[in-house]
């Protein structure tokens, strides 16, 4: 046998026991990302952070009022109280509050009151930015696309920049056509308290004259002193407040009525 014939059969041999998969994986190595996420209908993981910042953006620009009922429930010792508030959101302002209603444990209606006036002071002009899903907050992974609430999201893993009690490490669905966020799931990426820990948290958005706006969320935590606590927050009666007039206020006793 000459050796341009064992050459030739080496060469079958190798060419036989080279897997396919290897092949592929060694071309797509060679494509560029940006070209990799059109060859697979995806997106790159930063493009679609950038345009989910873009449309926070729009949306903080759009003042709103809404009708919220606070649940905070405490297993350790079997304690509930509920709160209803009317809040309104005014872009340049942020933030503001009235409770309207207030029944049971004078202690965890007390905790709820601090968390709305946790999230007035974040929602501020100058705060509001340090915690909004955008690059300069977060680092994403994009896992893949699946449907939620009826909508086909891309999924994604949000990884904050820095600790912050008002930044979430978990995942985001995001809709593929209007890169709204459809879901939010995780913990904060700091402690809130020592008392509290750092929270699960899971908020739910839908489609409210054009913006996607959240209208359940849902939480639990686990701290030294209070246990394992229960908040659950419900949103309705949203309406887009026209800027040259005023937020309509609602009175205590029409709540009732409004509650779905």
């Amino acid at each position: 046998m000459t050796i341009a014939t064992k050459t030739g059969e080496l060469k079958q041999r190798c060419k036989w026991h080279v897997p396919r998969s290897l092949t592929i994986s060694a071309l797509l190595a060679c494509v560029p990302p940006c070209q990799l996420a059109s060859i697979l209908d995806t997106e790159p993981s930063n493009e679609i952070l950038e345009r989910v910042a873009a449309n926070n953006t729009k949306h903080c620009a759009v003042a709103f009022s809404v009708l919220r009922e606070y649940k905070l429930r405490n297993l350790r010792f079997e304690k509930e109280a509920t709160v209803s508030v009317q809040v309104t959101y005014r872009p340049g302002k942020g933030m503001a509050y009235a409770i309207l209603e207030s029944s049971g444990s004078p202690k965890l209606a007390a905790i709820v009151g601090k968390v709305l006036a946790s999230e007035a002071d974040s929602s501020s002009p100058e705060k509001l930015g340090r915690h909004l899903i955008s690059p300069a907050n977060y680092e994403v992974n994009l896992r893949g696309t699946e449907t939620m609430a009826g909508r086909s999201c891309y999924v994604i893993d949000l990884v904050p920049k820095h600790k912050s009690k008002y930044l979430m490490k978990g995942t985001a669905w995001v809709d593929r056509s209007s890169y709204d966020v459809v879901r939010l799931e995780g913990t904060t990426s700091a402690s809130v308290s020592m008392w509290i820990g750092t929270p699960h948290i899971e908020v739910e958005f839908n489609q409210i004259d054009g913006l996607w706006l959240p209208v359940h969320t849902g939480a639990v935590s686990s701290g030294l002193l209070l246990g394992t606590s229960e908040l659950e927050i419900r949103y309705w009666d949203y309406a887009i407040i026209n800027p040259d007039h005023p937020a309509p206020s609602r009175a205590a006793d029409s709540i009732q009525q409004s509650r779905p």
